[in-house]
């Protein structure tokens, strides 16, 4: 890379240091989960439990006054606290509604330390959580108090060690395509900046289906995002992100079907342009290709689970019950 492209990935926050950051911290976190070893294993809640954490805490961000896209930071620290917490499955269900009120006290601190919602106020919302665990099932606390939340608060930061800021999938987005605009001398600007917001709305839809670090990591789902849309606004040929034990008859049949398309994109790029632009990808991401491909192809298996759940569900099924605030 030119030295004045360096200059300007780090102008615009983009350089290679801060790539590395984000892999760091995210090795980390792999690392510890990893460490629990087979007999502890990670902790991942069941879907139904997480889908209703999930309403709590959009609640909240909301009731704390946080923009909307901060659910997707809530689901990312509660799934990585609930992957290394120690307790049993049933004790962290218990308590897991104060868990989401201190998820979200702890992401409005870090925004300020001016906060005019008070937790005993955040232990109300979280209440209506543990109501609606006990009428599907699930052993919770009676009521949630303002001292379960800030007990909470101090085992989030305890279990993750004080990382409380990993990059979600919108910010490694976010970074890869910074990089590839400046590397490029900013020749596709324009079909960058639609694949970021593309991108970026289908991450909320993804992360609040797939739970981080039980079935991908926010990298590998920001890398697969990302080879999807490049892939549909024409940037690189389907063909080229295809891992070489797939057929490419499967390949276009998985992208069709996760993306609703009845017909692969044209790349509009002339076909000597393109292992200029996979080398390009590869070093705004800094994985190799093959890693890409894999992680497109998790990606896009989501994404069509995700089709199919939607099309099975019955027109007149209810979303659950809201939580009020």
């Amino acid at each position: 890379v030119r030295e004045d492209l360096l200059d300007e990935l780090d102008a615009r926050g983009a350089a290679g240091e801060m790539l590395s950051q984000y892999m760091l911290e995210q090795s980390e976190v792999q690392a510890l989960i990893a460490a629990r070893g087979p007999s502890q294993g990670a902790i991942h809640l069941p879907a139904e439990i997480r889908e209703i954490c999930l309403r709590t805490m959009a609640a909240l961000v909301s009731l704390v006054g946080l923009n909307d896209s901060k659910r997707i930071d809530a689901a990312l620290l509660l799934d990585t606290y609930c992957a290394l917490q120690k307790s049993s499955m049933e004790d962290l269900i218990e308590s897991i509604p104060a868990t989401c009120a201190a998820v979200v006290h702890l992401l409005r601190k870090m925004e300020s330390q001016k906060c005019s919602t008070t937790s005993a106020a955040l232990a109300r919302v979280a209440s209506q959580a543990s109501l609606m665990l006990q009428q599907v099932g699930y052993r919770s606390m009676p009521e949630v108090t303002q001292q379960d939340v800030l007990q909470q608060e101090h085992l989030i930061r305890a279990t993750l060690q004080w990382r409380l800021r990993g990059a979600t999938v919108p910010t490694w987005l976010q970074l890869i395509c910074k990089r590839m605009d400046v590397i490029s001398c900013g020749n596709w600007s324009g079909v960058i900046e639609w694949v970021i917001a593309s991108s970026s709305a289908s991450a909320m839809t993804l992360v609040l289906h797939q739970r981080a670090y039980a079935d991908m990591a926010p990298q590998q789902m920001a890398n697969g995002l990302l080879g999807v849309f490049l892939v549909t606004a024409g940037l690189v040929p389907l063909q080229s992100m295809k891992p070489a034990d797939v057929m490419l008859g499967e390949w276009e049949a998985l992208y069709a079907k996760s993306q609703g398309q009845g017909c692969i994109p044209t790349c509009t790029l002339h076909p000597s342009m393109t292992p200029r632009f996979l080398c390009l990808l590869e070093m705004a991401s800094g994985c190799r290709l093959d890693l890409l491909q894999n992680d497109m192809l998790a990606t896009m298996s989501a994404m069509l689970e995700i089709v199919r759940k939607a099309t099975e569900a019955s027109p007149g099924q209810q979303s659950g019950a809201r939580i009020q605030i």
